[in-house]
């Protein structure tokens, strides 16, 4: 009889690199499709990245050229709308009734007007005047605030004058129908 070799360690082991076993076949194979697929991704996202970014440029180059249009249709506009409100408002001061508003100034007689400035944004007219003494002021004062041309007068400043009497500084708020349309009502000081 022939002695028998045998031997019980098995060459081809499960975690043994043989390329004639298909496990190492399958398993090379499985790695490789898996890079593949893994590089056709990561292509994919830079490519579907690279054209976000392109239309986030597009879309802001868009945004940049209508507001450019808008701000230059709007500076085109602007010198337009103010010459159409500064022609407005001139046609609506030769329209006051100036000789109302006088007369109303001018009803006593004991009264000298030294200066008379209207300001119509706000419906103001300052007043400096001259008067003889106090009660010819507090009377003229009462006229003014009788009369349908004034809605309030503030009495600014009163001070004895030089040359006699007293210099008297005041404010007359102009009723509804003698302001412009679009001044506001002064409040109370």
């Amino acid at each position: 009889m022939k002695p028998m070799m045998i031997d019980f360690a098995d060459q081809r082991s499960v975690w043994r690199w043989d390329w004639r076993m298909r496990g190492t076949q399958m398993g090379i194979a499985f790695a490789l499709l898996a890079t593949l697929l893994g590089i056709h991704t990561a292509e994919r996202a830079l490519r579907v990245r690279r054209d976000l970014e392109q239309a986030r440029v597009a879309q802001a180059a868009r945004l940049d050229a209508s507001e450019q249009r808008a701000r230059a249709e709007r500076s085109s506009l602007q010198p337009l709308a103010e010459e159409a409100q500064l022609l407005r408002q001139s046609m609506l001061q030769r329209a006051q009734p100036w000789e109302e508003i006088f007369r109303a100034f001018e009803r006593a007689p004991q009264v000298h007007l030294q200066s008379f400035e209207p300001d119509l944004a706000r419906g103001v007219v300052k007043v400096q005047a001259n008067m003889a003494d106090v009660p010819a002021l507090q009377e003229y004062l009462r006229t003014l605030q009788g009369s349908p041309v004034f809605a309030r007068l503030s009495l600014m400043r009163h001070e004895a004058a030089a040359e006699g009497g007293i210099n008297v500084h005041y404010e007359a708020q102009l009723a509804a129908p003698y302001r412009l349309p679009d001044a506001q009502a002064r409040s109370a000081p």
